[in-house]
């Protein structure tokens, strides 16, 4: 919710992608559908980054 919708032109008001996305290509922030492509995309853009477990519990 805090991120919007992916395309902005469908965001609502308030949120990150409505605020600051220039369009559906360039739209301002990524994140990931879950805990395994969390691990593999920090991992491809911050070589020697780990992601704990239960971080969120």
């Amino acid at each position: 919710k805090l991120m919007g919708a992916t395309n902005p032109a469908n965001a609502e008001e308030g949120t990150i992608r409505k605020k600051y996305a220039a369009s559906i290509e360039e739209n301002a922030i990524h994140g990931s559908d879950g805990e395994d492509t969390a691990k593999f995309e920090l991992s491809y853009f911050f070589a020697g980054f780990e992601l704990e477990s239960g971080a969120h519990d």
